[in-house]
């Protein structure tokens, strides 16, 4: 039945063939992942308060748009 649909086929002998190399990378690798320097790094863009707008900074009549 896939042999009708020759990209999606194709598309996921790609994907099999992806996962299986990157597997097998990783199984060789001695170098262990640092998952708590990721948190840092991601956590550090992280912006925790939006600036809020002043009423003084907008002109007279200007409304505020429901969403930002």
């Amino acid at each position: 039945m896939l042999r009708d649909y020759l990209v999606l086929l194709s598309s996921l002998t790609a994907y099999g063939v992806s996962a299986a190399i990157c597997v097998a990378m990783s199984w060789r690798s001695k170098e262990r992942f640092d998952f708590d320097l990721l948190a840092e790094r991601v956590t550090s863009f992280h912006v925790e308060a939006a600036v809020p707008v002043k009423a003084a900074n907008r002109p007279a009549g200007d409304s505020i748009p429901a969403h930002a």
